[in-house]
């Protein structure tokens, strides 16, 4: 049994909430290094591996890029998986 990787929702960062780019962006977090802050220009920052998702809702270019602390969404729980134990005799 594999573990899933807890999926993140599509959020929408403002020019100003993420290093470097032109307008607003859409991203589906991949990964977030939440345990690394990053000082930069007098805020605190995160960098951050996503998906950048088009209008339409189509996965894009992988992107990796620093986003405002005060931004990030909330990660995703981890979901453990269900087990269940198997008996041969009834309780």
């Amino acid at each position: 049994m594999r573990p899933s990787e807890p999926v993140w929702p599509v959020c929408e960062f403002a020019e100003a909430d993420y290093c470097y780019g032109i307008g607003p962006i859409r991203l589906r977090v991949l990964r977030a290094d939440l345990s690394k802050p990053i000082p930069h220009d007098g805020d605190t920052w995160f960098g951050v591996r996503g998906v950048v998702i088009d209008r339409a809702g189509r996965p894009g270019e992988v992107r990796e890029m620093l986003i405002r602390a005060g931004r990030m969404p909330v990660p995703p729980a981890c979901k453990r998986p269900r087990l269940r134990v198997l008996r041969s005799t009834p309780v």
